[in-house]
């Protein structure tokens, strides 16, 4: 079932930046954290980016991260490069 919900985040994070594909990125990922809480997986890891002179904070909870997805366009890109594997 994780393994789905996070077939899922990938989908909306493989549309081009707006705000649809925004919003349905952090619900999709907000899905795959209940998931995966609700398995007992439940660490707290930070999602870290040093990065210079970004818009989003350089640590990010990863209870946080559908909020700074749905409100962040650069955070979105940061995310789709990450998880697509993609290469700046």
């Amino acid at each position: 079932m994780a393994n789905a919900e996070w077939e899922k985040v990938k989908e909306a994070l493989q549309k081009p930046v707006s705000k649809e594909a925004m919003r349905a990125a952090a619900q999709a990922f907000k899905r795959y954290r209940t998931v995966t809480l609700a398995k007992g997986k439940g660490s707290q890891p930070t999602l870290v980016s040093l990065g210079y002179k970004k818009t989003y904070p350089s640590a990010v909870p990863v209870d946080k991260i559908p909020d700074e997805l749905e409100r962040n366009p650069e955070f979105f890109n940061l995310m789709k490069r990450i998880v697509t594997r993609e290469k700046e």
